[in-house]
């Protein structure tokens, strides 16, 4: 372990800013859903707000239609491919389960799909 500090500081940038992450999830959202019925995607938590730093995970809602899927959150993942992604992946009658806490979480969040 070193007993001298080199008096430098690493600094990180997220690999993509806010507006070519929105840009990028629409270009794949046609593509989800092909692969699963999504109803509803919405970008939500720092990426949403601005406040994103390189080490800020992709919080993406993603609601589908049909009952509940094992494979879901990890089609999502493959789907989208986007390193930090994480998925919050719901079946309809789990999100109406789950509705106030859904939009507690998504209030200032940005649709990607209607």
């Amino acid at each position: 372990m070193p007993t001298r500090s080199s008096g430098s500081v690493k600094v990180f940038s997220p690999p993509h800013d806010r507006d070519e992450l929105i840009a990028r999830l629409r270009e794949r959202v046609p593509a989800l859903r092909l692969a699963l019925p999504a109803r509803r995607v919405v970008l939500f938590g720092s990426w949403a707000v601005g406040r994103a730093t390189a080490f800020s995970d992709i919080d993406l809602l993603v609601v589908y239609a049909g009952p509940r899927r094992e494979d879901a959150y990890a089609l999502v993942r493959r789907t989208l491919g986007l390193r930090g992604l994480e998925p919050h992946v719901y079946s309809e009658e789990e999100a109406e389960r789950l509705q106030t806490m859904l939009q507690r979480m998504t209030r200032h969040g940005i649709p990607l799909s209607v």
